[in-house]
């Protein structure tokens, strides 16, 4: 809607350009009755301290541009709970973090950590890798590690979120 108003009042297009205004804000109005409570559920069932710093950590190598925004925005939390979940079911937080960010970029998002908890709780809801597949990666990781002559301590093949 946002890009129809743009686009109707570059091309003088008053009253177009008033309807998509107005759908806008219908839409808007509609997501925020739909999604607020969900976002506020989410964010009482935050992590630990530790998990979330360890969170933040990754955000701020990841997405450094944004992570002041996203880590002072009121939706962190709900983000930290749906990273927290998706480890929980078998998924790399790492990844899927960064997945998401690579989705599309941030920079016209009004709220980034809102933007990805919606894109981090879909990709989540993917089937996770199983403990076989999980095993397997560690092991190309390890086997790659050692053809390229890097030395991987066995306490870093888990496929964890980075600490």
């Amino acid at each position: 809607m946002a890009f129809a108003k743009h686009w109707h009042r570059a091309h003088q297009h008053a009253q177009q350009e008033a309807a998509a205004q107005e759908a806008l804000v219908h839409l808007q109005t509609a997501y925020a009755q739909v999604t607020v409570p969900v976002l506020d559920d989410l964010a009482r069932r935050t992590p630990g301290n530790q998990t979330k710093h360890r969170y933040a950590r990754h955000l701020q190598q990841a997405a450094p541009e944004h992570a002041d925004r996203i880590l002072q925005g009121p939706a962190w939390d709900a983000l930290a709970t749906v990273l927290t979940d998706a480890e929980t079911a078998g998924h790399n937080p790492t990844n899927l973090f960064d997945q998401a960010i690579g989705q599309r970029t941030l920079d016209d998002a009004r709220n980034p950590a809102r933007a990805l908890t919606w894109r981090i709780h879909h990709l989540g809801q993917r089937h996770a890798p199983g403990l076989r597949a999980q095993a397997a990666m560690a092991s190309a990781a390890t086997h790659t590690a050692t053809l390229t002559g890097q030395h991987v301590p066995s306490g870093n093949r888990r496929i964890a979120f980075p600490l």
